[in-house]
Parts: C-alpha cells; sequence; structure tokens
C-alpha cells in the first residue's frame, strides 16, 4: 500500500510539473536534507551482553546523530554527494569515468571506469583504494 500511494504521489508531481517530456530535459539539479544515524554495539561473550544488546538496538526513539547532506547531479554522469555527520564529513562523486570519495579518516581514493550510478557511490568497489 505505502509503495502505491509513494507510486501515485510521484505520478502526480510528474504530471504537474510538465509531464515525462519536462522531466527528462532537466539536465542538473540538486537536493539537501537531513540524516539520523544510530549505531548498535553487539559484543561477543556470555548471552547477559547479547540480550542487552538486542534490548537496546530494539528501542528505536531519537537517539543518535543528527547530519546533513546535499547531492549535485548533472546528465549524463557527473555527480558529488557530500554528507556531514557528528562533525565527520563524506564527500564522493563520479565524472562517469572516475568514481571517487574522501574521508577525514581515509585518502582520498579514485577508480577508473565506474559504473556512473549514483547509487555506487558509497560501495566498496566504486573507488577502491586497494588498486591505486
Amino acid at each position: 500500500m505505502e509503495a502505491s500511494m509513494a507510486e501515485y504521489i510521484i505520478q502526480q508531481y510528474i504530471a504537474t510539473s510538465g509531464g515525462e517530456q519536462a522531466l527528462n530535459s532537466v539536465s542538473s539539479m540538486y537536493t539537501m536534507g537531513k540524516v539520523r544515524m544510530t549505531a548498535t554495539e553487539f559484543r561477543a561473550g556470555n548471552g547477559n551482553n547479547a540480550s542487552h544488546a538486542n534490548k537496546k538496538a530494539s528501542k528505536g526513539g531519537g537517539g543518535g546523530e543528527m547530519g546533513g547532506f546535499v547531492l549535485w547531479q548533472k546528465k549524463p554522469d557527473l555527480w558529488c554527494l557530500e554528507l556531514v555527520v557528528a562533525g565527520c564529513k563524506i564527500s564522493a562523486g563520479s565524472d562517469g569515468k572516475v568514481a571517487w570519495r574522501q574521508t577525514a579518516w581515509l585518502r582520498l581514493c579514485a577508480s577508473a571506469n565506474p559504473s556512473g550510478k549514483l547509487a555506487t557511490g558509497f560501495s566498496r568497489d566504486s573507488a577502491d583504494c586497494r588498486h591505486n
């Protein structure tokens, strides 16, 4: 139900924005947003620690570190993503020929022949430092 509702909302947005032709004519865009990152600590050992970690993980709620992101994209394959959470910045991007990523705790990593897809920006293989 949620998926069909989301699809309906997107279809309505496309229709009121000029249709598929107008959407396909867009050559550049950006978006900004907020993120919340949560983590759970799991410890090896007796069952008491494991059950404590599971209870901690299932609490949910408003914990975690808040941050934000900015994503720029330009057709056909140029994109850049910056994410800042808890004062730590991660950047990644691609020009369609080279994909790269940079963090404060790792050196700049780049790789030739990326897939060009935005979804692979933070994948382990998109900018594999082992080959540089």
